[in-house]
């Protein structure tokens, strides 16, 4: 090869790699991945939204194996159902702000989740209603203060989840007198 045809092929070479670069950048800031600008409270709020949300999973999915009473299953499935589908949205959203979440729970839940797993009957509903009502509290609070933020998607997420939050809170509410009940010791006759 002569120079000309040298310079030709390392012009073609370097025109290769610029249109690579570019779809490697354009790639990395495509709008599916990155949507606006995210706060540092919004990043907090996905990644302990996401670990409340999968601790909550986590002691529903137990109580529908342990728990024999039909309120509490019920309750148990119906927090399954909506908190993974609030899962799957707080996922999409960290992963468009490329913020890393753990879909696992801490720490403090699989203690939680340890101590429970001992207990049966009226015992185990009553402390699995009152880890649901302490853990739905936390959520609402954090949802509450989300509602707030200045990224839309954020706001519209915690807005959007806020009820159904509100419900199973009220469903665990309701729950505690009879979980109560059913732990108590029969008085004597």
């Amino acid at each position: 090869m002569d120079l000309t045809q040298t310079t030709l092929l390392a012009g073609i070479l370097a025109l290769i790699a610029l249109v690579i670069y570019y779809q490697l950048k354009a790639s990395a800031n495509h709008p599916a991945r990155t949507h606006g600008s995210i706060s540092k409270e919004d990043r907090r709020f996905l990644r302990q939204a996401v670990t409340v949300s999968a601790a909550e999973v986590a002691l529903s999915q137990l109580a529908l194996k342990i728990s024999s009473a039909a309120s509490v299953q019920y309750m148990a499935k119906r927090i399954v159902d909506d908190q993974v589908q609030v899962n799957r949205k707080l996922a999409s959203l960290a992963w468009r702000y490329r913020v890393n979440v753990s879909a696992e729970p801490g720490q403090e839940v699989k203690q939680k989740t340890q101590q429970l797993r001992t207990l049966r009957g009226g015992a185990f509903d009553q402390a699995y209603d009152e880890v649901i009502v302490q853990d739905h509290r936390k959520a609402i609070d954090l949802f509450t203060a989300a509602a707030g933020s200045g990224n839309a998607e954020i706001r519209h997420l915690a807005e959007a989840t806020l009820p159904t939050l509100d419900l199973h809170l009220k469903m665990a509410v309701e729950l505690e007198p009879r979980a109560a009940m059913a732990a108590a010791p029969l008085p004597p006759m």
